[in-house]
């Protein structure tokens, strides 16, 4: 025979129960896991005659972005980051290698030592800003350094990507899309800035300068 102190332990047990399936449903349906994958036009632009040594790091090579603010997002960035900076770089200089450590640039015979960190990603959501419009922020430390490894300069540059979630199917592809022109707007910021931060511009003089001078040796 089934006692009310028995039936009452059960009725509890089942509404744990119930609380915790419905908890976990609530917090897969507002968690978000997207692997970033887009296209990124080639830059139109006239090549520096430097051979560039791009060092890229585990952490840049497999950076995720996680935010846990009332919403889980994790973001994978690693790949097309490295895609991005692979092709810019080629697209900025006559020479562009990849460097698995700084002791192999001076093997490489490289001119310049580029190192680029991501300091940090920002995210706005429509449920934050109110508006059906999904925000990205994105933040890199670009180390620069000589081909004895004297360092040249440390840049940081932000870029900035958004897209409208009424015209997409999904939060994935809204968020992958404006991360994907966050990332777009990151590779027109090194084409049209890099030769323009002070130090590097001076070094590019210096090393004008100096061929300039073997030439008129040599004629």
């Amino acid at each position: 025979m089934t006692t009310p102190r028995a039936t009452q332990y059960r009725t509890a047990r089942y509404s744990r129960l119930i609380l915790l399936l419905a908890t976990v449903l609530v917090a897969e349906a507002c968690s978000t896991d997207i692997t970033v994958n887009g296209d990124y036009p080639s830059a139109l632009t006239k090549k520096l005659p430097h051979h560039v040594g791009l060092l890229l790091d585990d952490t840049f090579s497999h950076y995720t972005f996680e935010s846990s603010e009332e919403q889980d997002v994790s973001m994978a960035l690693g790949q097309s980051q490295v895609e991005l900076f692979n092709q810019m770089f080629n697209d900025m200089f006559t020479n562009s290698s990849r460097l698995n450590s700084m002791s192999k640039a001076s093997t490489s015979k490289v001119d310049l030592i580029v190192i680029p960190h991501i300091e940090e990603v920002q995210l706005a959501m429509p449920f934050e800003t109110r508006l059906n419009v999904f925000e990205v922020w994105l933040k890199y430390n670009l180390q620069v350094f000589d081909s004895n490894g004297e360092p040249i300069a440390d840049w940081l540059m932000t870029a900035y990507g958004k897209t409208q979630s009424r015209l997409l199917t999904s939060e994935k592809e809204a968020l992958n899309q404006a991360t994907t022109e966050a990332l777009r707007d990151t590779g027109v910021r090194l084409v049209t800035g890099f030769h323009r931060v002070p130090e590097i511009r001076a070094w590019l003089a210096s090393q004008q300068a100096s061929a300039a001078l073997t030439q008129g040796r040599g004629q």
